[in-house]
């Protein structure tokens, strides 16, 4: 059935994760308590600390600057089907989908555009055919997280994954983070394709609140569902912070080079 893709999920999640990713962003042991994971935590409290000092600096010594860092380009590109990336230069990375009516489900799929570069890594989101056919360009650097779509979060999510950074015991981020979505009201799937495209949410808070709530973890579910949670918050974070670092180095050094011109 359609409506399952991407949602039938074993919840075998275990409290002890030992997993290290060997990506280009991060380098991450989850195991709930131990001296990696507090130094992961004091690392990035700190490096907020700084970011936080650096911004306050920044605001009101240079107010362009300022406004280059704070306001990113919009993320989500809709480009016309005869725009469309080859399918030689892609890399299937996702797949999920969103209701059509209560019998179906239109599937969409996640792909790597493989000639786009590391510091702007572009995912193409398309579904449907012909007069149908829907296809997105996603910038994953400049997804908001805390103002994010459906759409931007499963190609954010699916690139992560591509990148070898999945949430423990899940399928793939997303089907987590849908999981997330729905023990917090949202429900499990996108209702239709304007909820998938256009409807946004503040993950960072909802997951931040599901997190709160777990941290109890009274049950052996909510002990599995704290551990997803915690990744992907931690996942969230990490990557916000390191695209972050990377438009600042850009454009301070844009000015650098421009004001010796």
């Amino acid at each position: 059935m359609l409506n399952g893709v991407g949602t039938n999920i074993s919840m075998a999640y275990t409290s002890n994760y030992n997993k290290k990713s060997t990506g280009d962003k991060m380098d991450i042991e989850f195991e709930i308590g131990n001296s990696e994971q507090n130094s992961l935590n004091k690392c990035g409290e700190r490096q907020s600390e700084l970011t936080e000092i650096y911004m306050n600096m920044l605001s009101e010594n240079n107010s362009t600057l300022y406004n280059k860092l704070v306001n990113n380009k919009n993320a989500v590109e809709q480009v016309s089907p005869d725009k469309e990336i080859p399918n030689d230069k892609l890399k299937n990375i996702g797949m999920t989908s969103f209701g059509l009516s209560d019998t179906e489900s239109q599937v969409v799929l996640a792909s790597y555009v493989k000639t786009s570069k590391e510091d702007d890594p572009v995912v193409q989101v398309a579904y449907g055919y012909g007069d149908n056919r829907k296809v997105y360009h996603v910038h994953v650097n400049d997804v908001d997280t805390s103002n994010a779509s459906d759409l931007e979060m499963f190609a954010l999510m699916s690139y992560e994954g591509y990148k070898g950074r999945t949430a423990p015991d899940s399928i793939n981020n997303y089907s987590a983070y849908k999981i997330m979505k729905a023990d917090a009201g949202y429900g499990m799937a996108s209702a239709d394709k304007n909820s998938f495209v256009n409807k946004k949410v503040n993950a960072d808070y909802l997951l931040e609140q599901i997190y709160d709530s777990l941290k109890k973890r009274e049950t052996e579910q909510e002990a599995k569902s704290f551990d997803v949670c915690e990744y992907l918050l931690q996942m969230i974070k990490i990557v916000k912070s390191s695209n972050f670092q990377c438009r600042s180095i850009i454009i301070v050094w844009n000015v650098l080079v421009g004001s010796s011109k």
